[in-house]
């Protein structure tokens, strides 16, 4: 189960309406007559700025409008039997990822994450003009515009399409550039760090962090770093870099819940991990919504320290607040289970 990640936390009024998704296959999509984009929303069930997308975005009126006048909306489950090789085929990094496609199959554009509607229509505006799309910003560099902006724009477009040697040359020619902006030279040397981790090389990651602790980009580098560690059972490495930057990161709830999940994996330093969960759960409201995921993390912590009761105690709590899901269902069933 994925113990960390970004919530993007925007509120707005409530709306029974929702977008009028395309029911049938992609297939059957390009075969209309209608000469729409064709929109994809590819989700997961447990991904958080998906369900943002759904009960924020895509119930708002203007965008519910602006999408049944111009798109053929279809949502496909990145993890099905359907949407998995589709998504593959599409090579996605995150979710959830908005993918825009013409009548001939070819891709416009696509992005990642969660939109407001204000936002999510000036996207969209976007698509339909062809501006700042990943064609429009090729067409530009190949006739020779060499600017910063539009080369890192479109090592940005290559980057999310999975095509990270295009993009890894893009960026290294970000940086011959005199013209970049602060953000745009970190974020040039996150993406490359990033490109050279998931070709299992991870010194440009690890020489950036070291060289830029202020960076805005640090824990995002970090929190990237651990998992490349942790798959590739760097064990001393991850611990290390955990111990470095716990401290650090005292006061993010999230950071503080993936490193006291990540102990139980590990099944040491338990009475630090619950120290840092219960802190994590001192920083949160109430109502904020990572709070079943957070106490499923302590009522782990209390089962693998042999509170078996707290363990139960605890686990109740997150099914409280979410008593659809089933894994804190499966959890409060090994916690009973272990009893025997």
């Amino acid at each position: 189960m994925i113990r960390y990640f970004f919530i993007f936390l925007l509120i707005f009024g409530c709306n029974s309406q929702k977008l009028n998704w395309y029911k049938g296959s992609l297939e059957d999509a390009f075969a209309l007559s209608d000469d729409k984009i064709i929109m994809i929303d590819f989700y997961t069930d447990w991904c958080a700025p998906c369900k943002l997308l759904d009960s924020d975005t895509f119930t708002n009126e203007e965008v519910i409008q602006y999408v049944d006048n111009n798109f053929i909306p279809i949502k496909i489950n990145a993890e099905s039997e359907y949407g998995m090789p589709l998504y593959e085929k599409f090579k996605g990094t995150g979710y959830p990822m908005i993918i825009f496609l013409d009548k001939e199959k070819n891709e416009i554009d696509r992005f990642y994450g969660f939109y407001p509607p204000n936002d999510f229509i000036l996207k969209l505006n976007n698509i339909l003009s062809g501006d700042h799309t990943f064609p429009d910003l090729l067409t530009k560099y190949k006739l020779g515009d060499n600017s910063s902006s539009t080369i890192f724009e479109l090592a940005k477009k290559y980057f999310s399409r999975g095509e990270y040697d295009d993009a890894l040359q893009l960026y290294e020619k970000v940086l011959e550039n005199k013209d970049l902006s602060y953000n745009m030279f970190h974020e040039t040397n996150y993406s490359i760090g990033m490109i050279k981790l998931k070709n299992n090389e991870s010194n440009n990651l690890e020489k950036y962090i070291r060289q830029y602790p202020e960076s805005f980009l640090l824990k995002q580098s970090i929190i990237n770093l651990l998992m490349y560690y942790k798959f590739n059972f760097l064990e001393k490495k991850e611990l290390d870099l955990y111990n470095k930057y716990i401290d650090r990161f005292s006061n993010d709830p999230l950071f503080l819940n993936q490193y006291s999940w990540r102990m139980t994996e590990l099944n040491i330093n338990l009475d630090n991990a619950l120290q840092k969960i219960n802190l994590s759960l001192s920083l949160i409201e109430n109502d904020d919504k990572n709070q079943a995921m957070i106490n499923d993390t302590k009522a782990e912590v209390y089962w693998k320290l042999g509170k078996v009761d707290k363990a139960i105690i605890t686990i109740n709590e997150s099914i409280s607040i979410d008593p659809d899901n089933q894994y804190y269902i499966n959890q409060k069933e090994k916690f009973l289970n272990s009893i025997n």
